[in-house]
């Protein structure tokens, strides 16, 4: 019953996993060509005669999260705009995609660009969850002013050429994760689980049909004899998980999916043009897995013993020494690897990471051979208490420890796995919200107070900016040849530290201030127009270009959007940014790519559960014909769910709790290493309550079966 349920299961995500890598082809493929169909053709400079528009990329922030706004504007009236909108923005007009609609919201997309003229449509979109912007400037400054190409014939290039070459201009996604990436995640996260449970399915509860196939080697059988038999019984539970991992897989052709963990939706009509291949694949699937059955379990007629083929299993005195090695070792490495520990800090990260590896590879086989100790004190409180399902429990258990280790492997090498990702993601957003090693760095400190206007400006754009704003609120910048000139009013330069006077002319930022306050060390550090050597003056120069101002913000977040709603509308082409924003909005980035390795590892990490559980099962429903005898003095369903408890739940729970002690303790370390950030508590809570789940659903299943076995017991002779 077991191998046949073990069979089906294993055949289903057989496919599911094949499934897994069409649909990053599929997903990449729509990709690709959503994005080549909007890319640009530029005509060479000065050669304008053909063009349709002119087109300017350009980027902008909204929470932190960076988007693509492309600058564009019609030079012919019957020119077709791009993928995904119905017509021409008109200036002074903006339309976004959903996805950038509902995080920015319609009020502040509305104050910083204008009025937004509609959503770009599906076909204009690489993913539902793009963010992504067609903006028409209110006047044509933007395009004259840019250095390089600006008009364009149309919209649409070869999708092949365009991936070969990397040459996209519109593709949004940041983190830069290609198909061969999504490929190497999957194969590692899925496809290896997958195939481990496959191998399981295909030996479990062999002992049986190692006897059988003994028997007809005995009898003289042939060799096809022997195949006939084994696809006989592997055919129907193949088929059968087979056709149920291709209808899951047709359901995602006609219902769009959302992943978990991740912001990304799986689109039905982007893997209906697969469905032809989803039919081959089925049968390919089903065709590997019965070739499986035969060359892992078809054996020789030389081998023609009738006893089964037993593997002695031995959690010896190697294994329980390099368990508490690798523990010191990984304590060791982490109080090494601190971030400022120099030289050695290599040395002592990459010992904690081998050593974090070998701990968690190590605990399943501790955890079994602890079970076969604890299995022996189990038998003796059923005896002492008059217990028989202790007895008949704790004795199997002391007998077959590898149970122990195939119920909790999966359990306690992926949770730790996990909690080290979440460790590193954790690290990564504290670091990039300016928090590291317990200090708040000064940019996160001034925060939006003050905000980096950057961006050429001809002088009459500045003025007007500047009264728009408020003269006291602005500090602008000026390019000279002798380097960068701060210009502002005395109210405003005295914003940045004790000024005892405001010179009229080019002085050192150094010269001139007693002491320099929070607000002026970040502007002279850490924006994008920073420099450590500032001039300051109350006059212009003589000569020199605009390329920027610093606004003092009081107004927090409100503030920001309403200086960008005035950036964009006196000025032709501003990048907007608070300190220290660059580098958060990238650190963002990186840490959602965690978020991809966290679902990846969630569905391997239930494969491998499951491969545990089915064969943990299978090795306690092998020994239900051992228990028919009991059937003559308790036949009550009670006994046998106390012995799958005692057998099955208490030692998955116990495992459980270690393991999660072990994550949390090497999470910890790594904590050390990185001095800031947490491990998750919920996390960990939220894994004990799913194994706990699972043992509850493993004890009844099992227990509830083998009370309807024994029941049907008989004596035989075998």
């Amino acid at each position: 019953m077991t191998h046949r349920w073990s069979l089906a299961v294993a055949a289903a995500v057989a496919l599911l996993t094949a499934w897994t890598f069409i649909s990053i082809a599929a997903m990449y493929d729509a990709r690709n060509a959503s994005v080549a169909a909007r890319e640009p053709v530029f005509l060479a400079e000065r050669q304008d005669e053909g063009a349709v528009a002119r087109w300017i990329p350009h980027s902008d922030r909204v929470n932190n999260r960076q988007f693509l706004v492309v600058y564009l504007a019609p030079s012919r009236a019957d020119a077709a705009p791009p993928p995904g909108l119905s017509r021409w923005p008109a200036p002074g007009e903006i339309f976004v995609s959903p996805s950038l609609l509902d995080q920015a919201g319609r009020d502040q997309l509305t104050e910083r660009y204008g009025r937004i003229a509609g959503t770009i449509g599906a076909e204009g979109l690489a993913a539902d969850q793009e963010r992504l912007a067609y903006y028409r400037p209110r006047t044509d400054a933007a395009f004259d002013r840019r250095d390089g190409l600006v008009a364009i014939s149309g919209f649409g290039v070869d999708k092949q050429q365009m991936v070969v070459n990397r040459t996209t201009r519109t593709d949004t996604n940041y983190g830069k994760w290609t198909d061969n990436d999504f490929f190497i995640l999957a194969a590692c996260l899925i496809a290896l689980p997958a195939a481990l449970l496959l191998l399981l399915a295909v030996r479990s509860n062999a002992e049986r049909r190692d006897r059988r196939l003994a028997l007809l080697d005995a009898l003289g059988a042939p060799r096809s004899a022997r195949a006939y038999l084994l696809l006989g019984e592997a055919a129907l539970p193949v088929t059968v998980g087979t056709l149920v991992g291709a209808l899951t897989a047709a359901a995602t052709t006609v219902v769009d999916v959302p992943l978990p963990v991740v912001d990304h939706v799986l689109k039905a009509d982007v893997l209906a043009r697969f469905r032809a291949v989803l039919a081959v694949t089925a049968l390919a699937t089903a065709a590997v897995v019965l070739a499986l059955v035969l060359v892992a379990q078809l054996r020789s007629r030389a081998a023609s013993e009738t006893a089964p083929r037993r593997i002695q299993h031995r959690f010896g005195r190697p294994i329980r020494a390099m368990f508490p090695l690798a523990i010191i070792v990984a304590v060791w490495g982490a109080s090494t690897a601190r971030d400022d520990a120099g030289a050695g800090s290599s040395v002592g990260l990459a010992a904690f990471l081998i050593a974090t590896v070998l701990t968690l590879a190590l605990l399943p086989a501790v955890l079994a051979g602890w079970a076969g100790a604890g299995g022996r004190l189990i038998a003796r409180h059923g005896a002492r208490r008059g217990r028989p399902s202790a007895i008949v429990g704790g004795r199997w258990l002391s007998t077959r420890p590898v149970l122990v280790a195939q119920l909790c492997a999966a359990f306690v090498i992926g949770l730790g796995l996990l909690v080290q990702v979440q460790v590193q993601q954790e690290w990564i957003v504290q670091r990039t919200h300016g928090i590291a090693n317990g200090v708040t760095a000064p940019a996160v400190v001034v925060g939006n107070q003050l905000v980096t206007v950057r961006g050429d400006a001809q002088p009459q754009e500045a003025q007007r900016f500047i009264d728009r704003i408020g003269p006291d609120d602005v500090l602008t910048t000026y390019t000279t040849a002798a380097g960068r000139t701060l210009v502002a009013t005395c109210p405003a330069l005295r914003s940045l530290g004790q000024l005892p006077t405001c010179p009229t002319t080019a002085t050192p930022i150094e010269d001139s201030y007693t002491t320099i306050n929070r607000t002026g060390q970040v502007l002279q550090h850490d924006t994008e127009i920073s420099r450590p050597r500032f001039t300051i003056a109350t006059t212009p120069p003589p000569s020199g270009e605009v390329d920027g101002f610093f606004v003092l913000n009081p107004d927090g977040d409100s503030g920001v959007n309403a200086i960008a709603g005035t950036a964009y509308r006196e000025l032709a082409k501003p990048h907007i940014s608070t300190p220290g924003q660059e580098w958060i909005g990238g650190g963002l980035a990186g840490a959602a790519v965690f978020d991809w390795v966290l679902s990846f590892g969630v569905a391997g990490v239930t494969i491998l559960a499951l491969a545990g559980i089915l064969a943990a099962a299978g090795i306690f429903l092998s020994q239900i014909r051992s228990l028919g005898v009991l059937t003559t003095y308790d036949a009550r369903t009670r006994l046998y769910l106390g012995i799958a408890a005692w057998n099955l739940a208490l030692p998955l729970i116990v495992s459980a709790v270690i393991g999660a002690l072990v994550a949390a303790f090497l999470g910890t370390l790594a904590l050390q290493i990185r001095r800031t950030g947490e491990v998750s508590v919920p996390v960990l809570s939220a894994a004990l309550l799913g194994v706990a789940a699972i043992a509850a659903a493993l004890t009844l299943l099992c227990g509830t079966t083998a009370a309807r076995a024994v029941r049907t017991w008989h004596p035989s002779k075998d």
